[in-house]
């Protein structure tokens, strides 16, 4: 299983949040950044959960979960 660590956790929302000023100074973003950006949103929401302060770990998810076995 993989694990990222709090400071790889905290050097992700750093990441996140200075990709995300930097498209917030462009006057036009295209389709495909306005999707990347709304995407980026929900990690940072996801990654400024406590509970991850100290790290997570990162699984696959299996396929009968999804609905796709």
């Amino acid at each position: 299983m993989l694990r990222l660590s709090g400071e790889q956790v905290s050097a992700l929302k750093f990441a996140a949040h200075r990709q995300l000023a930097r498209w917030s100074s462009k006057p036009k973003l295209s389709p495909h950044q306005r999707d990347q950006r709304s995407a980026l949103r929900g990690a940072v929401r996801v990654l400024q959960d406590e509970a991850l302060a100290g790290g997570c770990e990162l699984r696959v998810p299996d396929a009968d979960i999804d609905g796709d076995g």
